[in-house]
């Protein structure tokens, strides 16, 4: 897996879509909504890929974190 990152302007680093898709390990229709969702989804147009700021890819990795953790409590509260 190769992990692709841009330096623009000293700021933070931004990360193409399939890096994106790749270290969530999501489908890019998944991606494409979760991105639509998210409220601060800055991104810069950068021959033609869409290039998203890291703080876009910490809060999709926070979700999913939390989802994953959600499905693995749930059935342990359900033997209960």
């Amino acid at each position: 897996m190769n992990i692709i990152g841009y330096k623009i302007n000293e700021g933070d680093p931004y990360f193409d879509f399939s890096t994106i898709k790749d270290l969530l390990n999501i489908d890019r229709s998944k991606l494409q909504r979760d991105l639509r969702r998210v409220a601060n989804t800055d991104f810069i147009k950068y021959k033609n890929q869409h290039l998203y700021k890291q703080e876009v890819l910490f809060k999709l990795m926070e979700e999913q974190l939390i989802k994953d953790l959600d499905k693995i409590k749930s059935p342990i509260n359900e033997r209960s």
